[in-house]
């Protein structure tokens, strides 16, 4: 009968045993599981191509920025310009087309944010590594040094250092991910603490790899997943902070323009030229809504539960 369920049968050939019956399915891997879980968050799938997209205009920006940046000449006549074919964003207090800076501060806000976030994250993974693995006095002692960094607070550390150096980009990404660093360290501690007992740890520490290696080539590999989603959350964290810096003056200085300065500088104009601070503020809000979209569709897909789930 067609309704009936197809049974497998087993046939017996010397030698070799073979089953007879439907094909079965190719074994999925679990970070092809992953993905397909990934690819089924359509929110989370258009804010990583917003985030993509991005991405490559800023890499793009010098090619596709149409004016040159800090031109100011015929200020009377193209200062206050509103939105128009010619200038899509308008123009600033100074005549400068804002599509133009808009575009290459797409560059410097996202770069800003992504490198602070690397600089955090090797920091955090490392500290965090070390004081998981080693434990016992190491361990307190790291931690209570953590407990001891963290009690400042981090938005006043950053204000303070950013203001006492000058900060020029390559310093301000540097101050941004040496206080950034904390919430991965405890993260990859707590990961670490977990793995530390597994089979492949003690049969690599059998063979006499060092402990060094051993953190290198099997812990941290295996903590990168629940690293992940909180890389994507500080990203969205330190592009606010640049913004935020920026925009106090002391974070990315003009004429480099950033999304950041940019609000600032349309704030003294905003009810004349509303469009200066508007068109940044709308990227930014973008930027920042798509990292969390590409965020939480990280956190349902590296669940430990998903990725350990077998299909055939």
């Amino acid at each position: 009968m067609p309704n009936e369920p197809v049974e497998r049968v087993l046939v017996d050939i010397p030698g070799m045993p073979v089953e007879i019956g439907p094909p079965v399915q190719a074994f999925r891997t679990p970070w092809r599981i992953a993905v397909r879980r990934f690819a089924a968050n359509r929110l989370a799938v258009v804010a990583l191509m917003v985030i993509l997209l991005l991405s490559l205009i800023a890499l793009l920006a010098p090619v596709l920025v149409p004016a040159d940046l800090t031109a100011i000449e015929h200020v009377m006549q193209k200062r206050y310009l509103p939105p128009s074919w010619s200038h899509p964003f308008g123009t600033d207090e100074f005549g400068r087309d804002l599509y133009s800076r808009a575009l290459y501060g797409a560059g410097i806000s996202l770069s800003v944010g992504v490198l602070a976030m690397l600089v955090a994250l090797s920091v955090g993974t490392i500290y965090g590594a070390i004081a998981g693995y080693v434990g016992g006095f190491v361990d307190n002692a790291l931690m209570r040094a953590l407990d001891a960094f963290t009690a400042f607070p981090k938005l006043f550390l950053i204000l303070l250092l950013a203001g006492v150096f000058k900060a020029h980009i390559g310093i301000l990404i540097l101050i941004m991910g040496l206080t950034s660093w904390t919430d991965t360290a405890r993260l990859v501690r707590g990961e670490i603490l977990s793995l530390k007992q597994r089979e492949f740890v003690e049969a690599a520490r059998a063979i006499g790899l060092p402990d060094y290696l051993i953190i290198l080539r099997h812990l941290i590999p295996n903590a990168i997943s629940a690293v992940l989603v909180s890389a994507t959350l500080m990203v969205v964290g330190l592009i606010g902070v640049e913004a935020m810096l920026s925009f106090l003056g002391i974070g990315v200085h003009p004429p480099i323009p950033s999304w950041g300065n940019m609000i600032e500088a349309g704030q003294d104009a905003l009810f004349i030229a509303w469009w200066i601070a508007f068109f940044p503020g709308i990227l930014l809000a973008i930027t920042v809504l798509s990292f969390n979209l590409v965020s939480d569709g990280l956190r349902d897909v590296l669940d430990p539960k998903a990725l350990t789930r077998r299909y055939v």
